[in-house]
């Protein structure tokens, strides 16, 4: 079962505790989307905790289920030291109009910060 954490009501954090596959890909999405029936719009936290594996393929599957909540999820803060990864959101934001900010794990504060705003 994914880990899911809230921060605040509206803001729902996910963290990544092993390699992503479409199995755990479906989990995660399934805790999402528990939490859009509770709430109009939720602002998200996800942290790829380290030396998981995240295929490509997989996060190209993600942008349509980003695509197709975009309305009713605002922000969206990715925490990882996978720069790939990074930049991969980065390139997301012209994809959803979720606004997406990419995070180092050091910087996993500031995310929180910034998340919960």
């Amino acid at each position: 079962m994914a880990i899911s954490f809230e921060l605040a009501g509206h803001v729902v954090g996910i963290m990544v505790d092993r390699n992503i596959t479409s199995e755990y890909l479906e989990e995660i999405h399934a805790v999402i989307e528990e939490k859009l029936k509770e709430h109009n719009y939720i602002n998200l936290f996800c942290e790829i905790m380290p030396d998981n594996k995240v295929p490509l393929k997989l996060l190209l599957e993600n942008i349509k289920f980003k695509f197709d909540h975009s309305n009713q999820i605002k922000k969206l803060a990715m925490v990882t030291d996978l720069a790939w990864v990074r930049r991969f959101m980065d390139i997301d934001n012209f994809f959803v109009s979720t606004e997406v900010r990419s995070f180092e794990l050091k910087d996993r504060l500031e995310a929180i910060r910034w998340v919960t705003e």
